[in-house]
């Protein structure tokens, strides 16, 4: 899960942490948020849209996990988006930065877990979250 620590808001449920060689260089090129809800890149300050069909959302953050950087609604085939500053990259869905009120500045836990307060008011949708976002960021999540 990752949780903007500042609002208090969640970000993401269902993160997945691009690792192996080809989920880093492709993203989210030819994917869609349907199996997880984030894709984190960790030791990295720049993407790319080419040859993606959808806008995305794309948080910046820097090495004491402090977005220094939001691109709301980026648009497909940008060849170079960076942050000089950042050391991990966040992309999300259209309109999730907006949903969770992440701004430039605030903390993010990018490996949250709920409590059982807050548990309790996913269950009842009293918690501002951000759409189609459940498991904790260590490995990566990889629906089998």
């Amino acid at each position: 899960m990752i949780r903007n620590l500042s609002k208090k808001t969640i970000i993401s449920k269902r993160p997945l942490v691009a690792v192996r060689f080809f989920e880093r260089g492709f993203g989210m090129i030819g994917r869609h948020f349907d199996r997880f809800d984030a894709m984190v890149f960790n030791d990295c300050r720049a993407i790319h849209t080419m040859f993606m069909t959808m806008k995305i959302d794309v948080i910046f953050t820097d090495r004491e996990n402090r977005v220094c950087e939001i691109r709301k609604s980026l648009d497909t085939w940008k060849p170079f988006v960076s942050c000089p500053q950042a050391s991990s990259v966040i992309e999300l869905p259209r309109g999730v930065i907006a949903a969770s009120l992440t701004e430039k500045g605030d903390f993010i836990d990018l490996n949250a877990n709920p409590t059982r307060e807050e548990q309790e008011k996913y269950l009842t949708g009293s918690i501002i979250a951000a759409p189609e976002a459940a498991l904790p960021l260590k490995y990566g999540y990889r629906k089998k």
